[in-house]
């Protein structure tokens, strides 16, 4: 703009951080408009003044636009599984666009996109897992801007993501686990009760447990096995199943003679529940369903079995998914070799299995003590 007979670039500058208005630099100076021109092009390639218009973008494009239509576009070419859209779409409406859409993409600077990491976990309460999720989805979505050329630059390289915390899962002891599925032979239906001892004794991921069809055994092979094929995706009156999590995920496994025969009894728990309801029964074609024959869903595992079970025996709580901890780590300890481990786990990285499937265990570090204990005997050194 023409300011006092010169002209001017006036930028942006990010929101400021008390007042959350926009904040402005001015650089004056210039005699011709040519010259003002040509150091606004220079300066909407620097980080410090907004990531500025790249040759395809609009300054015009507002954030929140973007990130519908890119989320839009992700889905409909399958670039992300179900369950994950879902979590996108929810991080997207609830958290992302009513922080950041309002502003134009080219001017999406990092300061405004820090402030609004601070703003999540200090103002809005938010975990920092959510938090980081968040952030996590925001510097995908900005990478993708920059490579259509709708930004010159990804301004959320420039910031610092909020930390995520790490959980740790709760490994039970073997003597902890018998009583789990003591209790779920009692007071869960036999299917329930399959489903539990397969996943302490498989090590299956929930949602390959609750996507298993009844073809997926075969019991009558010696040994028995158990064929992982497909996954629950997403829950509800109207279940998803997709492949699963990743191609070591397509396995079979050998099962444990225990697991084998409670799965005996689960089927023919189901053809009696057939016969009793008759019409009433919907065969869904999965090994672990409920009473009549529906697929089962987890958050009803969670919050009618497993919770209540915890309570009764008054287990340290833990998640359905940590059995499939407890699994990797009893392996450990009864010495199977790592790459066995991650294959019944479906892991193609043996390091990835150790570092967080693998959990110390008090009866391995008897028998590493026992072990260093008897070096030192054999070689003449007693306690006295």
């Amino acid at each position: 703009m023409k300011h006092r007979k010169k002209w001017a670039v006036v930028c942006y500058a990010g929101l400021d951080a008390q007042t959350k208005k926009q904040r402005q630099r001015w650089f004056g100076g210039f005699k011709t408009h040519a010259e003002a021109e040509q150091f606004r092009l220079a300066l909407a390639h620097s980080p410090a003044f907004s990531s500025g218009v790249g040759p395809y973008g609009s300054p015009r494009l507002r954030t929140g636009d973007y990130l519908r239509t890119w989320h839009e576009q992700r889905v409909v070419l399958g670039k992300i599984r179900e369950q994950t859209a879902d979590r996108y779409e929810e991080l997207l409406r609830c958290h992302i666009i009513p922080g950041l859409g309002h502003i134009p993409l080219a001017r999406l600077a990092p300061a405004a996109i820090q402030h609004f990491y601070t703003t999540m976990i200090s103002e809005r309460g938010l975990s920092t897992t959510t938090a980081h999720q968040a952030a996590a989805v925001l510097h995908v979505a900005l990478r993708d801007a920059t490579r259509q050329g709708l930004i010159v630059r990804n301004p959320a390289d420039n910031t610092t993501p909020p930390p995520v915390a790490e959980y740790e899962p709760t490994v039970f002891s073997p003597e902890q686990t018998v009583a789990y599925l003591a209790d779920a032979r009692t007071t869960a239906t036999p299917a329930v009760y399959a489903l539990h001892v397969t996943a302490a004794t498989g090590g299956l991921r929930l949602g390959e447990l609750l996507g298993l069809r009844e073809v997926a055994a075969d019991l009558a092979h010696r040994p028995p096995l158990l064929s992982v094929h497909q996954q629950l995706v997403r829950a509800g009156r109207n279940p998803v199943y997709g492949p699963p999590k990743t191609g070591r995920g397509r396995r079979t496994i050998v099962l444990s003679d225990v697991a084998a025969d409670v799965i005996r009894a689960a089927l023919l728990w189901k053809k009696a529940q057939r016969l009793m309801l008759g019409p009433k029964y919907r065969d869904s074609g999965l090994l672990f369903v409920g009473p009549k024959g529906r697929p089962l869903n987890p958050s009803n595992l969670w919050n009618r079995d497993h919770t209540p079970r915890l309570r009764r025996l008054g287990l340290p709580h833990s998640r359905l998914h940590d059995l499939r901890h407890f699994h990797g780590t009893q392996l450990a300890v009864a010495g199977v070799d790592a790459r066995t481990i991650a294959d019944r786990l479906g892991h193609s990285k043996v390091s990835f299995t150790l570092d967080t499937y693998v959990h110390p265990a008090l009866a391995a570090q008897e028998q590493a003590a026992a072990a260093a204990n008897d070096w030192l005997t054999k070689s003449g050194l007693s306690a006295r």
